[in-house]
């Protein structure tokens, strides 16, 4: 069996997922149409120029720049919905059994559209997505760090009443450079206290001082963190602690946070022992997906089928759920991708191997879904 099919058929999960980076283009030309927004071009592959980043891009602003043509289209129930909805379907053509996808309500909210709508609209399109689909999925709310503190203080109380309904955690995102973690400091607090679990966007444009805060403050794993290895004494106490990175590979060398794949400290990393995970980031502005991401881990750092499987586990092992249902998929998909390697083996294709409804959905996705 070729790599990359074997890479797409091996059941996966992907914990950093961006919905709002998430968007069929296609799905962008309908909502123009249908929201009265005009279109530089109705052409797929032409408007791919606008919504997805080119090869020359220099930087994270460079790359956040492509949200700025598609946002405006992004504030609609029936729109957020449809995303959500779409995501589901599209990550489980590539057999992601258990997708976390985060996004800041606020940003795709308006005057009509409150930020508790758009939870409630996401969590309906997940929901439908998960069923139809036959996948896992949990929301991670993101408070946004250039946004007001009642804007804030307002999202983190809405995730603590979707909280087991459909969101799975918080997410501190936004410019780490210009706000750091602990200005936050009150909404980590909040969602501890609520035994919320917490991520960070840390060590992606900042150092490794932006991990040591988001950790002082409760994150329970960090986003990017590709400078963690600035600083010795955390760097053990990640690996120590098996505190999980949310690795994004190309996003990261799209951005320039790294110059290539090559200098990119994943490898040292997982080499190290530390809890690695591979994630998307940004599929459809970034232009890949989770598969092409393993198979990068395959060429450029020669990573074997057992290093893509205990990567797997890794962010098995770190989704934001009761430990019993992680155990639960745990068991699940070690089953399927035993009987793949198997089949591998004999020489055989096709089948069910890759985990169809009779393998994965029952018992297997959280009881709010």
């Amino acid at each position: 069996m070729k790599t990359l099919e074997l890479l797409k058929r091996i059941p996966k999960v992907d914990i950093h997922c961006h919905l709002d980076g998430s968007v069929r283009t296609a799905t962008i030309i309908d909502a123009a149409r249908k929201h009265n927004f005009k279109l530089p071009t109705e052409d797929p592959q032409q408007l791919n120029k606008y919504v997805q980043v080119s090869p020359t891009c220099k930087s994270l602003t460079d790359f956040l720049k492509r949200f700025e043509f598609f946002y405006d289209f992004l504030k609609f129930p029936d729109v957020v919905e449809r995303i959500s909805y779409e995501l589901c379907e599209d990550v489980s053509k590539e057999n992601i059994k258990y997708l976390e996808v985060r996004f800041a309500p606020f940003l795709q909210s308006s005057d009509r559209f409150s930020i508790e709508d758009v939870i409630r609209t996401a969590i309906s399109g997940l929901m439908q997505g998960a069923r139809d689909f036959h996948i896992g999925v949990g929301a991670i709310v993101c408070i946004y760090r250039s946004l007001p503190d009642d804007i804030n203080r307002l999202t983190v109380s809405l995730a603590e009443k979707y909280f087991g309904k459909g969101v799975a955690g918080i997410d501190l995102a936004g410019d780490e450079t210009k706000y750091p973690a602990e200005r936050y400091a009150e909404f980590f607090e909040y969602a501890r206290k609520r035994r919320i679990p917490i991520t960070c966007h840390a060590g992606e444009a900042a150092g490794a001082e932006s991990i040591r805060k988001a950790l002082e403050l409760g994150a329970r794993r960090i986003g990017h963190g590709v400078h963690l290895a600035e600083d010795e004494g955390l760097y053990k106490k990640v690996m120590d602690e098996g505190i999980p990175i949310e690795m994004c590979l190309t996003s990261n060398v799209q951005t320039q946070v790294v110059k290539s794949y090559k200098t990119h400290p994943f490898l040292k990393f997982y080499e190290d022992g530390l809890k690695v995970t591979l994630n998307t980031d940004d599929r459809s502005v970034s232009g890949i997906d989770l598969t092409h991401e393993y198979l990068v881990a395959v060429e450029q750092y020669g990573l074997k089928i057992s290093d893509i499987i205990k990567i797997i586990l890794n962010g098995i092992n770190s989704l934001f759920l009761p430990e019993s249902e992680i155990d639960n998929i745990k068991k699940c998909m070690s089953d399927i991708i035993e009987r793949m390697l198997l089949e591998e083996r004999s020489g055989r294709t096709g089948g069910t191997t890759t985990g169809g409804k009779n393998d994965f959905q029952r018992n297997r996705i959280p009881e709010h879904y």
